[in-house]
């Protein structure tokens, strides 16, 4: 059985309707995408998402 893709960040399941971008085979899901689109420096979110976008680097199993 093949396992549903969710969203790296967000951990939400990723359907065609809502795939926002794929890195390295890690999915971003649009929302997720949107949201880091219009981050700025100083947002509260924006370690939360830095950290997550490592993870498509860092981690094989993210």
């Amino acid at each position: 059985m093949k396992e549903e893709a969710r969203c790296i960040l967000c951990r939400t399941l990723v359907r065609e309707s809502n795939l926002g971008i794929v890195i390295l085979g890690k999915c971003i899901c649009n929302g997720c995408e949107q949201k880091i689109t219009s981050l700025a420096w100083d947002d509260p979110d924006y370690d939360d998402y830095k950290s997550g976008l490592k993870k498509i680097w860092c981690c094989k199993e993210a």
